[in-house]
């Protein structure tokens, strides 16, 4: 009698003790003082992240307090009674911030790392969370531990049978993790995308635990078989994010849940991984809601019971075979277009007034008889246009070549001579060429060939009629030279654009004359300084700064020049106030 007590006793103690240890082998994650920069606000920020997914931790003060007066991981893991302690180092280079990730377990051993960045502390934080959750080994409230069940008894105490799949009236789907730079992120919005739609949503935590414990490799070809048709689940989302010549991409596929057969694949593209994410979730259902619908369980017909059996006439679509999987038609991948907004500006035109400032000197002017000349100030009008057709159709680099046109004019004015004579004067330039530019994320880095014609010409006063004892000058160049355009600001509606270029003269005009000097050379160079600031529906308001600058070296002809000087530099400089529209 006394041994058969004590041998109660002793299943009900451990039946108890299952009880009591279920979940503390479920555990708690207790997320350790980071290190670095910022490190205590992303700490807050991944807690605060990780109690919103439901998961388990401990206090943030509790894990400070203890951290500080406990050496050693399986010591302070004992303390917290943690399964799981994630540590951090963060680093700032330039404006990227990044985070160095370890998980430890219960014993102090590291079972996981990774590495992730971002430019700025709260996407940072928020890809920390993400890439914890994708480990799996984040305890979720309401989650029983592996070979425990929900009321907290062991496996190997009581032997409980295999769930039947679970059934479902809707699509049972999985999305996998997937693979690349930022995968997490774009994984993340493909599930954002499929949120609120007539599909069942399984975590890819459940499916990799349920895999496990069949023993299944989801490495290999068939490996998620098993899982799937254990679960219920029709099919499987899988994603390979690339960024190739500054462009992101991704590929999404469906794979059937119960063989390894591809179903359908989509492609989607964005200059920057946040435009990425935006359209996947934007796309992912419209792209997949087809094949998806597919795996809608057939709904059986009820038939009321009767004395007499009662065939029910059957439709003319009843009769028709079902397609198996066999019969379906291979689909054929096929390439989703980018949204229009994802894709780089096609078109930009810009419309200004112009305020000019003109200074032509003369340099060892041996004779003394060359005037200088100068306008102090010039107003006028100017368009630029920039055109990159492939944009309407891709985000690619057929996107980045583009034609580039610029047209400014002075309105008429007088010029006049220090004698009291007035000139009438006429001043504009044009250019017509190419511009390659290479979107990269905030930065547009670009390059641009022109030929341009530039002229500031004098006529005569009268009658009489007296020449205004000023050259006139018609530049005729090829110009190239590089530039950037970059935004700033949250949503980047600060810009700021700076061009630089090398003029070289084809011919001069008045200049060179045989009145003047046949024999001079020069060459010039330009820059523009432009500040904008972005405004809805694609325009902007802009000021821009520009100087020209030409320089000659004269070579007066012997014997008896009208002129003897050794050089000359004739400079211009530009204010533009204006707006542009890019779409």
């Amino acid at each position: 009698m006394g041994s058969w007590r004590v041998g109660a006793l002793t299943v009900l103690l451990g039946l108890c003790l299952a009880e009591g240890t279920a979940y503390a082998e479920d555990g708690t994650v207790a997320i350790m003082p980071f290190q670095g920069p910022q490190a205590a606000k992303i700490r807050q920020r991944v807690q605060g992240g990780l109690r919103d997914a439901d998961v388990q931790l401990v206090p943030l003060k509790t894990v400070t307090a203890v951290a500080k007066k406990t050496k050693g991981h399986a010591k302070r893991a004992a303390k917290l009674d943690a399964s799981i302690l994630v540590g951090g180092r963060i680093r700032r280079s330039g404006e990227r911030w990044t985070a160095d990730i370890g998980l430890r377990n219960a014993a102090g051993a590291q079972v996981e790392k990774f590495r992730t960045s971002s430019s700025s502390i709260t996407r940072l934080s928020k890809r920390i969370v993400a890439e914890l959750l994708d480990t799996g080994m984040m305890p979720i409230a309401g989650d029983a531990p592996k070979g425990v069940d929900k009321l907290g008894v062991a496996d190997a105490a009581v032997v409980m049978p295999e769930p039947e799949p679970e059934k479902s009236e809707v699509p049972r789907l999985v999305v996998r993790r997937f693979k690349g730079a930022q995968a997490g992120k774009i994984r993340g919005a493909a599930v954002k995308g499929l949120q609120g739609k007539p599909i069942s949503l399984v975590s890819n935590k459940r499916f990799v635990q349920k895999a496990q414990s069949l023993n299944s490799d989801l490495k290999s070809e068939r490996g998620h078989v098993p899982a799937a048709r254990a679960m219920g689940i029709n099919g499987l989302l899988e994603g390979d994010v690339l960024r190739e010549d500054g462009v992101w991409s991704a590929y999404v596929r469906l794979v059937d849940g119960k063989s390894a057969d591809v179903i359908s694949q989509h492609f989607y593209e964005g200059k920057t991984s946040t435009a990425l994410a935006r359209a996947v979730q934007v796309g992912l259902w419209d792209d997949f809601r087809r094949d998806i619908k597919r795996f809608e369980p057939e709904r059986a017909i009820a038939v009321a019971p009767a004395p007499v059996a009662v065939v029910a006439p059957a439709s003319r679509e009843a009769d028709e075979k079902k397609p198996t999987a066999e019969d379906k038609p291979k689909i054929k991948p096929k390439k989703a277009k980018p949204s229009k907004k994802d894709r780089p500006a096609a078109v930009d035109i810009e419309f200004d007034f112009v305020f000019v400032h003109r200074s032509l000197s003369w340099n060892e002017d041996l004779i003394g008889n060359l005037r200088d000349y100068t306008l102090a100030f010039g107003p006028g009008i100017q368009t630029k246009f920039q055109y990159f057709p492939g944009a309407h159709f891709t985000s690619g680099i057929g996107a980045q070549f583009g034609i580039d046109f610029e047209w400014q004019r002075l309105f008429d004015f007088d010029s006049t001579r220090d004698d009291g004579l007035r000139f009438p004067t006429e001043a504009q330039q044009f250019l017509v060429g190419l511009r390659w530019r290479y979107p990269a994320g905030r930065w547009e880095p670009t390059i641009i060939a022109d030929y341009g014609v530039h002229k500031f010409e004098f006529g005569v006063a009268g009658p009489p009629t007296t020449p205004a004892g000023i050259p006139g000058v018609k530049y005729d160049f090829v110009r190239a030279g590089a530039g950037f355009r970059v935004g700033a600001g949250k949503d980047e509606n600060f810009i700021v654009v700076f061009n630089g270029a090398y003029r070289y003269l084809l011919s001069a005009g008045g200049i060179e004359s045989a009145q003047w000097f046949p024999e001079a050379k020069g060459n010039g160079i330009d820059a523009l300084l432009m500040f904008g600031y972005g405004l809805p529906k694609g325009f902007e308001l802009r000021l821009g700064l520009e100087y020209r600058r030409y320089w000659f070296d004269l070579n007066p002809v012997p014997p008896d020049p009208p002129y003897v000087a050794g050089g000359a530099l004739d400079q211009y400089w530009g204010l533009s106030i204006g707006a542009a529209w890019r779409f």
